[in-house]
């Protein structure tokens, strides 16, 4: 029997997305790769990198080592850079408006160029990526292509509703800006789930999400991210010092629930649990003066540095109150640490197995959950056990299996 021809497309660079097309090379399919943007080493870009003046040289050589993959093979790889080079470049200096203008325009401009392959060429499976397949998902009912729509995270809607709500309720956040929340995009987010022969999500949330806004629960298939358990390992020994160290990883702000975190350390006022802050301020940081003495912050930390900071943590909050699957709580779950998670983070934790699990804006919550953890050391270390076996039960090689098995259960060509 002839290969399945699956076509994958995306109009950027995520962090599952390399690995998922590595991974996908690696399976018996005729793999086809569209994206904006992707560098080969010794390529033109390489060359026009290795001329500029060393500032630019320094931050053009760290672009270019986003956008590759070693185990990527260069075969098949369709490209469209210029929307994409556009959009970077704007990003940097354009006002959040035209930026979320550029990104419509980079992904309307991507989706009709697949969609015109898929109308061409007509291949078995479509893979597409949430707010950029619209076109190619009908091309495919044309086509006689079966389509799977990989949804990164909540529907818009859903998330719009919570952080509106949050914005409501804490007077602070009122003037956050919530990105393009215009009844066009969100719409085209839903026709895309409805036009999809299958959704595949990373979290009961998301999956819980995609129902609320109208699409079949048995169209939907759960598929947990893999876990890096190579990159992200416990600490050997793991630490010995009196004071309990929380951690949290991420964009510090109000979509995460770093709030609540602060709020909770108020509620503890113990000088042996200390909060430590790993990420960027998204949303200014006047909200943050009432917590000041209250955390320790560390912005723009290289991602090679970031196994060595959760090895140096006991334990990993992230109440946030909209995601997909926070890549962090599966790192932090990978380097042995029991985790205090939301059911909207999206996390594959266990509710009293490797951590907690506690409603969103909870600040009593998770302050019960951090004493429990910082005054009974047995249940931190059966916590800790338990998270790092959950995190292995759900690494790379996991996912492949669940993948191909999910692809081994798509109807053959129907045309």
């Amino acid at each position: 029997m002839a290969q399945r021809r699956l076509l994958i497309a995306h109009p950027g660079a995520t962090s599952l997305l390399y690995p998922l097309v590595a991974l996908l090379q690696r399976m018996d399919l005729a793999i086809s790769f569209e994206t904006s943007f992707y560098s080969r080493p010794g390529d033109a870009f390489d060359g026009v990198a290795r001329v500029l003046p060393s500032r630019l040289r320094t931050r053009a050589a760290r672009e270019l080592g986003r956008r590759r993959h070693p185990d990527i093979a260069p075969t098949n790889i369709i490209t469209h850079p210029l929307p994409e080079l556009i959009h970077v470049l704007a990003a940097r200096a354009a006002p959040a408006s035209m930026t979320s203008a550029l990104l419509r325009w980079r992904n309307a401009r991507f989706d009709r160029l697949v969609a015109a392959r898929i109308r061409r060429e007509r291949p078995d499976i479509f893979i597409g990526f949430d707010g950029s397949c619209e076109e190619s998902l009908r091309a495919c009912k044309d086509a006689g292509t079966t389509s799977l729509l990989f949804q990164a995270i909540g529907h818009l809607r859903s998330g719009l509703r919570i952080l509106e709500e949050e914005r409501r309720l804490n007077p602070e956040f009122a003037q956050i800006p919530l990105g393009d929340t215009s009844e066009g995009w969100i719409e085209r987010q839903t026709r895309e789930a409805v036009l999809a022969d299958r959704v595949i999500v990373p979290s009961d949330y998301v999956r819980d999400t995609m129902i609320e806004n109208g699409r079949d629960p048995a169209t939907i298939d759960l598929l947990p991210y893999p876990i890096d358990t190579k990159r992200f390992s416990p600490a050997t020994p793991p630490r010995s010092e009196h004071a309990l160290r929380a951690l949290f990883v991420g964009q510090i702000g109000m979509r995460k629930g770093v709030k609540y975190i602060l709020e909770a350390a108020k509620l503890l006022a113990r000088h042996d649990i200390q909060i430590g802050l790993v990420g960027g301020l998204v949303d200014g940081s006047d909200w943050l003066k009432p917590y000041l003495g209250r955390y320790r912050h560390m912005a723009n930390v290289p991602y090679a540095e970031m196994p060595a900071i959760f090895r140096d943590a006991d334990i990993f909050v992230f109440p946030s109150l909209h995601e997909g699957s926070a890549m962090a709580v599966n790192e932090a779950l990978a380097s042995g640490l029991p985790v205090i998670v939301t059911p909207n983070a999206g996390s594959i934790a266990r509710d009293g197995v490797e951590g907690f699990v506690v409603p969103i804006r909870d600040p009593a919550a998770l302050a019960d959950r951090m004493a429990r953890l910082a005054d009974d050391a047995v249940l931190r270390q059966r916590m800790a056990a338990a998270a790092r076996a959950r995190a292995e039960a759900h690494d790379a090689a996991a996912y492949g299996r669940s993948l191909a098995a999910l692809l081994d259960a798509l109807p053959s060509i129907r045309r």
